[in-house]
């Protein structure tokens, strides 16, 4: 049978019968459905017992709450029965409650003596809202709160007394009870809330505080814990309303020295009012509360004394007022414990920090309207004012000590974070703004160039006379003497080539640092003659150290200044590169004047940087505040403990300090934009040089011929005879090398060739000279014949290169002569001459050479002037005057100049003096008197005298100027 057809069948299979089963199934189908059966039977077994079980569990359950419900009912009977019994107790006790007087004072009182003092309870408690008025508007709060409380003593012993008929019937005969209780009632909640703005006010007095705390604990049954809490509470509520929108009209100096008073305040009434001494508690000053609380509660304190004490005085109905009520004291039902220092401390600690976020939140946003260091330091004296006259440091300490278990300091960790932050960004700003002010005027200084302006020439802004050239004599300092270059007048501007456009924006940067570091001066500098006027009324006690963030100041300025001025910097290099780049582009355009704007651009850049560095004197200020502070310092130390002193300002910088690496790479700005110029003057040079030199067509050859000269000399013979003859050699440099050197110093002096270092000078003669020679290179390989050194030029063409390669290499001696190409310059132009020198006859060659070298000297010595500015300083290329002989008077004195002027001729003297000028050379001075010491005049005395008595002479004019301006022409 299947295991289907079984499913199917076994119900059917349960109802046969015994017979009906083995007439239908086989034996083990039988014993299948017995197995089956006794398994049913003992599952509907199991299933009876479990619900049995059941319904037993919940029949003790059941049982347990009936047993429950009943012992509960016993209890509630008999603590409805000990109430009943605790009231009967209160009836007979309340009127004699808070009495001192003992029970036995407690006697029969005959009818009439109860009717008055009835009437007098009733008189007292109809004068009670005027007394607790006059009380609150007096400031007596703890008085208010014990009249108000004695006034609800009457009430309830009028209500409770019911020992006699009278009593009983008090709210019927006197229905004015209901009502005047009525009228007293809301004076709780007016207390409680004048308490608790006087919690809030820190202008009140320990004392004031200690009675409006009781006040609270009386009213409230409340325990001095939750009344320090309160108390904590209320004044962080009122730190918070210190920063309220309802102050937007208080001062921000105000409102900061406000809060700090706040706290300082606030922690030295928690150490008066709720500290308590445990060790030593007979001498325990502190501890305010619980000392007024104790006289307020235990009348053993006060004998004799009570609330009523004015009226008691006066007599009248108060004589007839119970012992209960003239000696009323109120009770707490809470323990007044003190509170544990532990928990004090701790309680203390987390609102101090909760203060100090608030205050960090509050102060930063009102700083954010202070937009000046000196109104800071305003903020910061009056701070530091405030703390030293509210108390010393020994009183300050043992506070902090008790209340906080730290040193607390209310300027460090409240205030001094925010100061700090707020004066660097102070400074951070107004070094934003020069930069962007500097950039901004960089940008349109190079937008508004003109070919008219002096930005473009240079030597028409130096050669032109003002009047605010001389402005006073300190026009002729130098620059080592002259501590502000911005008031040397235009005279030293000029020596320097610094134009107006320059003068302007470099004044401008030194005007906004001055006006920062003056500010700064302010918060990190003590005043000396502050200090000295309030020498008398200065407080001996020191709250903090106002000056303690002077260093991290200083060094903030010093590294925020350095990043303005490599922003500058940057600005300058974008615009140096910009400059370049369309210089290139512009140059193959052929727009020669647009490259001549550009090159222009770049030479006022160059002249900012180095102007920064001599026109912006606070710059260096700035940059070397924290170092000379240093200086200062160790200068200090040193004189205190040497007896040796020395002058001021002698403090020597290290070389290697901030200032000296940024004036370096302002210098190589100042580099890179002359390497500029050099390189498109060169270019332009060249490129008209080349077209000259390499056209040898006849007219080219006309245009470029100079003037010859005929020399006639005698050659002797083998026979011994004398024959002249003569000879036509070059005098002058073709006109095309004129022209080539010629326009080179005028582009020098275009540019300020006075005032450019010697490094400039030396590169741009160093590019055009070796540029010079390899052109001439290209023209001998250009005139070479293939298979032969020898030139296809003339003899004349030869000795005319000759002339011009040896007047080019004189006259342009400002090379470098330790740079390393310089040998090899040296070879390829001895070279040079060589192929020319192959040309020329050998015996013409020894013939002409004198004389050829003869014309270049003269030819060298007439072009000084004109070429001067290609001259190295070091190269003497003229000869000096001839001597005169003793006793010999020339018609004019004249002053020969150092080797450093030496494109300068001669100058005349306004007067005669018998002079001995010197031969030779002149040599170079080394910051010495305009008239070198080779020069000594036959009577020195009057010479002297003439100098000091006459300044305004030539000769006194042009000693001040060799110390002056122009002793900076040859320092570069």
């Amino acid at each position: 049978m299947s295991a289907a057809r079984k499913s199917r069948l076994s119900p059917a299979i349960m109802e046969m019968d015994t017979e009906a089963l083995f007439e239908k199934f086989t034996i083990e189908e039988i014993r299948k459905v017995e197995q089956e059966t006794r398994a049913e039977i003992e599952k509907k077994k199991e299933d009876l017992r479990q619900m049995v079980g059941e319904r037993y569990r919940d029949l003790i359950e059941a049982a347990d709450t009936i047993s429950d419900m009943k012992n509960c009912a016993g209890k509630i009977v008999q603590s409805v029965q000990t109430m009943q019994t605790y009231t009967n107790e209160l009836q007979q006790t309340h009127m004699t409650r808070g009495i001192s007087a003992k029970p036995s004072q407690v006697k029969d009182r005959s009818v009439n003596k109860e009717f008055y003092g009835i009437a007098s309870q009733i008189k007292l408690l109809l004068d009670m809202p005027e007394k607790i008025w006059s009380s609150i508007e007096s400031s007596q709060h703890l008085k208010a709160t014990q009249l108000y409380l004695l006034a609800c003593h009457i009430v309830s012993s009028l209500q409770l007394d019911s020992s006699t008929q009278q009593s009983a019937q008090l709210l019927a005969w006197f229905p004015l009870l209901s009502r005047q209780w009525t009228a007293i009632s809301h004076f709780k909640g007016g207390i409680l809330q004048s308490c608790r703005n006087i919690l809030k006010n820190a202008s009140v007095s320990d004392q004031g505080v200690a009675d409006a705390l009781c006040s609270i604990m009386l009213l409230e049954d409340s325990s001095p814990r939750q009344v320090f809490t309160e108390f904590l509470l209320a004044r962080k509520t009122s730190v918070q309303q210190c920063f309220h929108s309802s102050q937007h009209g208080t001062s921000i100096k105000s409102q900061v020295c406000g809060v700090i008073e706040q706290i300082n305040i606030t922690l030295r009434q928690i150490y008066a009012v709720f500290y308590h001494q445990e060790q030593d508690e007979e001498n325990d000053s502190c501890n305010l509360l619980l000392k007024t609380l104790q006289g307020v509660v235990n009348p053993a304190d006060q004998k004799g004394l009570s609330i009523l004490s004015d009226d008691l005085m006066m007599g009248s109905f108060t004589k007839h007022l119970p012992t209960s009520i003239t000696g009323f004291k109120p009770s707490l039902r809470t323990p007044s414990t003190p509170i544990a220092a532990g928990y004090l401390q701790q309680s203390v600690e987390q609102w101090v920090e909760t203060c100090i976020k608030d205050v960090h939140n509050g102060v930063g946003k009102l700083l954010n309207y202070v937009a000046s260091i000196k109104a800071l330091t305003s903020i910061r004296d009056e701070l530091w004012e405030l703390l030293a006259a509210n108390g010393d440091q020994v009183s300050w300490d043992k506070v902090c000590k008790s209340v906080v278990n730290r040193r607390l300091s209310l300027w460090e960790e409240f205030i001094r974070p925010l100061f700090l932050t707020r004066v660097q960004a102070i400074t951070q700003d107004s070094l934003d703004k020069t930069c962007t002010s500097t950039q901004q005027l960089l940008t349109q200084a190079l937008q508004d160039m003109e070919t008219t302006s002096p930005e473009c020439d240079i030597a028409s802004y130096v050669w032109k006379e003002l009047g605010i050239d001389m402005p006073s004599p300190s026009a002729w300092k130098g620059r080592a003497q002259n501590k502000q270059p911005n008031e040397a007048g235009g005279l030293y501007m000029k020596s320097r080539a610094f134009t107006p456009r320059t003068q302007s924006i470099c004044s401008t940067v030194d005007s906004q640092l001055k006006t920062l570091l003056d500010d700064l001066a302010y918060y990190t500098t003590q005043s000396e003659e502050k200090t000295q006027d309030n020498v008398a009324t200065t407080p001996t006690y020191n709250p903090f150290d106002k000056y303690a963030d002077c260093t991290t100041l200083q060094s903030f300025l010093q590294i925020s200044c350095s990043k303005c001025i490599h922003r500058i910097l940057d600005h300058v290099k974008k615009a140096l590169q910009a400059s370049s780049t369309q210089l290139d582009a512009t140059k193959k355009l052929g727009q020669n004047q647009e490259c001549l704007m550009l090159v222009d651009r770049a030479l006022l850049l160059g002249r900012f940087c180095v102007a920064m560095t001599e026109l912006s004197p606070h710059l260096e200020k700035a940059i070397l505040i924290s170092e000379e502070q240093t200086i200062t310092k160790m200068e200090s130390a040193r004189l205190r403990t040497s007896k040796t002193s020395r002058r001021p300002g002698q403090a020597v910088l290290s070389e290697d300090n901030d200032w000296m690496k940024i004036k370096l790479e302002l210098l190589s700005q100042t580099h890179e934009s002359y390497n500029i110029w050099n390189k498109y003057t060169c270019s332009v040079l060249l490129d008209e040089f080349k077209t000259c030199l390499m056209n040898t067509n006849g007219a080219s050859l006309l245009k470029a011929a100079t003037h010859w000269d005929t020399i006639e000399i005698e050659e002797e013979t083998e026979d011994g005879k004398k024959v002249s003859s003569k000879i036509r050699l070059p005098v002058q440099g073709s006109w095309y090398v004129q022209s080539l050197l010629y326009g080179l110093c005028e582009e020098i002096n275009r540019v300020g060739g006075h005032a450019l270092s010697r490094s400039a000078i030396s590169n741009l003669v160093s590019n055009t000279s070796s540029g010079l020679v390899v052109l001439y290179e290209d023209l001998v390989k250009e005139k070479s014949t293939e298979g032969s050194k020898r030139l296809a030029v003339s003899q004349s063409q030869a000795l005319q290169m000759l002339f011009d390669l040896r007047f080019i290499t004189v006259i342009m001696s400002g090379r470098n002569e330790e740079s390393k190409s310089q040998s090899a310059y040296t070879e390829r132009y001895q070279k040079l001459i060589q192929r020319f020198e192959g040309v020329v006859d050998p015996f013409d060659l020894d013939v002409f050479s004198p004389h050829l070298q003869a014309n270049l000297n003269r030819h060298t010595n007439r072009c000084t002037m004109l070429l001067g500015a290609l001259a190295s300083a070091d190269k003497h290329l003229y000869s000096s005057h001839r001597a005169a002989s003793s006793g010999f008077q020339e018609q004019h004195n004249v002053l020969p100049l150092a080797s450093s002027q030496g494109r300068f001729t001669l100058l005349p003297l306004s007067s005669s003096h018998n002079t001995a000028p010197s031969h030779g050379t002149i040599p170079r001075p080394q910051a010495q008197p305009l008239i070198p010491s080779s020069i000594k005049p036959s009577t020195p005395e009057p010479i002297l005298h003439k100098s000091r008595t006459a300044p305004a002479s030539l000769y006194s004019k042009f000693g001040s100027l060799k110390s002056g301006w122009l002793a900076n022409i040859g320092g570069q």
